[in-house]
């Protein structure tokens, strides 16, 4: 990954409900880009809320860019069968050979563990894709999901170290 190209943060909600709170002002810092609705910013500015319901989920992308970042998301996944949804966050750059890092949960069938998968795309290229199979129930609460991106490494936290991506320079 390219450490010049400054990264927007985007969010993909397809299956769950998110709280993402932040310092600084949601009206100043986001755009809610689709969802219809699904998508609120609440508490004065220091709240957004994304919601699915049977017809669609919600997303926004970020007003600014981001050279690097900690990114802290609460997330409660969709319960029962939820299998063919996906619920994720994701920092990318534009174009065609952009960079990404994705935050990723697939949904399932009833009483299967629900897979965390995460990836790194650099210029273009992805292919550092991991899974993980949580080893609790992500549905029962909502759970702090962490992407910390530094100028030598990507680490991806939840409770526990998931993944370390060191950066080659």
């Amino acid at each position: 990954m390219d450490m010049g190209t400054p990264l927007l943060l985007f969010l993909l909600l397809i299956s769950s409900s998110l709280l993402v709170t932040i310092s600084a002002k949601f009206y100043n810092d986001v755009d809610i880009t689709w969802g219809n609705g699904r998508g609120k910013i609440l508490d004065n500015g220091q709240q957004l809320q994304l919601n699915l319901d049977r017809t669609s989920g919600s997303g926004f992308q970020s007003k600014n860019e981001y050279l690097f970042a900690k990114i802290d998301m609460q997330i409660k996944l969709v319960p029962d069968n939820s299998a063919g949804t996906v619920t994720a966050y994701y920092l990318s750059s534009q174009g065609p050979k952009h960079d990404e890092i994705d935050y990723e949960f697939l949904g399932n069938l009833s009483g299967d563990p629900y897979i965390m998968h995460t990836n790194i795309f650099a210029q273009g290229l992805g292919n550092r894709e991991q899974q993980f199979y949580l080893w609790f129930d992500p549905t029962l609460a909502f759970h702090t999901y962490s992407v910390l991106w530094t100028p030598n490494q990507i680490t991806y936290v939840f409770e526990v170290l998931i993944h370390l991506f060191n950066m080659i320079r």
